[in-house]
């Protein structure tokens, strides 16, 4: 079996939005998301910052790692066209998060997977 392909997006909400960006996110996007083809899971994390970082700022608060299947490009023109299709449905208007601000990267492994 071929290793997945990780999509990693990192993002915030506006400040005041989080309850609002979460529930979007959790109950609506990720499920979306889940049903584009070559998509095979997605888990959401918060930042956990190291005591001694505390009250410094991050750049992102919040991050989805989805595993794919296939080629990335091919796994985007699909998520683009699901998007279009409302297939996958996103905030209305800019309301929960500055999309501008989103940061996507995909990554593949170099090598097994090490585990204890």
């Amino acid at each position: 079996m071929a290793d997945k392909t990780l999509y990693l997006v990192f993002g915030n909400p506006y400040p005041g939005k989080e309850a609002e960006y979460n529930e979007w996110y959790d109950n609506v996007h990720v499920p979306d998301v889940l049903s584009v083809p070559g998509v095979v899971s997605a888990q959401r994390y918060t930042v956990k910052q190291l005591d001694r970082d505390s009250g410094k700022p991050v750049d992102h608060g919040f991050l989805t790692v989805y595993e794919v299947d296939g080629d990335p490009n091919e796994f985007m023109a699909k998520l683009g066209a699901a998007v279009v299709s409302g297939q996958v449905r996103m905030a209305d208007g800019d309301l929960l998060f500055d999309r501008m601000a989103v940061n996507m990267s995909f990554w593949t492994p170099l090598g097994p997977k090490t585990e204890r």
